[in-house]
């Protein structure tokens, strides 16, 4: 090991810290956005859902653009979108203008995410890799473990307005960075004429459509004609896209991949996990501020024992995967976190801080232990040829999930909400509505999180194919 590659770990660190603090930002402070704004739960949703929708839509042809410019010079112009972004999202009057510029900041965010596993993976040794990337994951777990906290002392103290001025600050120290620290990274000698734009807009149409028809934004219904046409769209951009990559020589999906058993049961594996994870990540702040009636500060505290949880196994479990295999610490990883979600919903009526918190950090813990692992167990799968189009699938992979996850509890919250004498606006729910209000959200949550721990516990199967 160089120790420029150590040199090369600072600016990609604080990419992730930067990124993981606007996000529990925003998520700790939907609550106080919904109130600010009156809003329900399925516009409230929108805030971080628009940028699920920008992130699943591009991650793919951001990836495949990576792999055709100047890796530096993409690194920081996509930095610079996000810091604009995040800057004008402080700013906003109304919630339409804060879900166009966190939609803003979410391509930027987008590019620069691809470039941190680029940037680790083209300098670490393909013998470190599972090194590489476990302190990418640690840098993420440690964003989610002191995200939190940060998140709530300044959403307590001085608002969800300048929070984000705060990490644009620190969002520039993180550009002059990146300007310092990374070098010219070598790239595919690609030419544009080899651009698969069909490709790229196909998967950028199937993508949106595909969160359009989760999380049904316009209210038309499972069984409308709406949703019916959406469907057959989907389904033909799906049919053109396989066609598409089937044929071309430099698609933008190597759907030979999946061929490789590792390959596809990797990704089965890390859809679900991730699908799995967010239903609680979305949930647990709302139910903690709305039903419990603690404050935001006090919610970042439960939140940071769940990342405390995540930094110390993903510390450790990259290096013991490339030693031991990673099998092992996926299957018990989500284990872990499957034990955590179903345990944490009988909690809905008998709330209990110290057993709460200790199942957070026994899913924060799975969590960890199965990342790197999973990570790890996809790109030895593949060429170092196709690592920046594979980062951006497994990028793209999480994202699908997230937005799943979201998507599902949001709609199970609304149907649940929807279901009692009026319907319930998330801006009217406090700890003291009356108990009808509060029963109908606390049985919504139950079920999520039964869901969600049978969605992760399926995840152990397919971590169990990945032999």
């Amino acid at each position: 090991m160089q120790n420029k590659s150590y040199f090369v770990v600072i600016p990609v660190i604080f990419t992730a810290l930067i990124y993981l603090l606007d996000f529990n930002t925003t998520i700790l402070g939907i609550s106080s956005m919904s109130d600010e704004f009156d809003l329900n739960l399925r516009l409230a949703s929108w805030i971080i859902l628009s940028s699920s929708i920008i992130m699943t839509a591009f991650l793919l042809p951001i990836g495949n653009l990576a792999d055709l410019l100047n890796r530096k010079f993409f690194y920081i112009i996509s930095l610079l979108i996000y810091l604009f972004g995040l800057l004008m999202s402080s700013y906003s009057s109304n919630v339409y203008m804060l879900i166009l510029f966190k939609t803003i900041s979410a391509i930027g965010s987008t590019g620069s995410s691809i470039l941190m596993f680029i940037v680790i993976t083209s300098t670490f040794p393909k013998k470190h890799q599972g090194l590489g990337l476990s302190i990418i994951t640690t840098a993420v777990a440690s964003g989610q473990m002191l995200g939190p906290l940060f998140a709530g002392f300044l959403l307590d103290n001085y608002g969800w307005r300048f929070a984000y001025q705060l990490i644009f600050g620190v969002g520039l120290f993180t550009l002059f960075m990146v300007i310092m620290f990374v070098p010219k990274l070598d790239r595919p000698k690609l030419e544009v004429k080899y651009i698969d734009t069909f490709g790229i807009l196909y998967s950028m149409m199937f993508m949106t459509l595909f969160v359009f028809i989760v999380n049904d934004p316009f209210n038309l219904g499972f069984y409308s004609f709406g949703n019916f046409l959406q469907i057959i769209i989907f389904i033909i951009l799906i049919y053109l896209f396989y066609k598409r990559e089937k044929k071309f020589n430099n698609p933008i999906l190597i759907l030979k991949n999946f061929s490789n058993p590792l390959y596809l049961w990797g990704t089965i594996s890390r859809i679900l996990g991730f699908t799995g994870f967010s239903i609680l990540i979305f949930l647990n702040p709302i139910f903690l501020q709305k039903i419990v009636g603690i404050s935001e500060s006090s919610s970042g505290l439960i939140l940071f024992y769940s990342g405390t949880g995540t930094v110390i196994a993903s510390s450790v479990s990259g290096r013991l995967s490339d030693k031991f295999g990673h099998r092992i610490f996926m299957i018990i990883g989500m284990l872990c976190s499957a034990f955590a979600n179903i345990i944490l919903s009988f909690l809905a009526n008998d709330f209990n801080f110290i057993l709460f918190t200790s199942l957070m950090f026994i899913n924060g813990f799975g969590i960890g232990l199965w990342m790197a692992p999973n990570m790890s167990a996809v790109l030895k799968s593949v060429p170092e040829n196709q690592y920046g189009s594979v980062s951006a699938y497994l990028n793209l992979i999480r994202n699908i999930g997230t937005t799943i996850g979201q998507s599902l509890a949001a709609t199970i919250l609304v149907i649940f909400l929807s279901s009692g004498i009026t319907e319930v606006q998330l801006s009217d729910i406090n700890s003291n509505s009356p108990d009808e209000i509060l029963q109908l959200f606390r049985n919504g949550w139950r079920l999520t999180l039964i869901i969600s721990s049978i969605i992760v516990f399926i995840s152990v199967l397919a971590s169990y194919k990945t032999k």
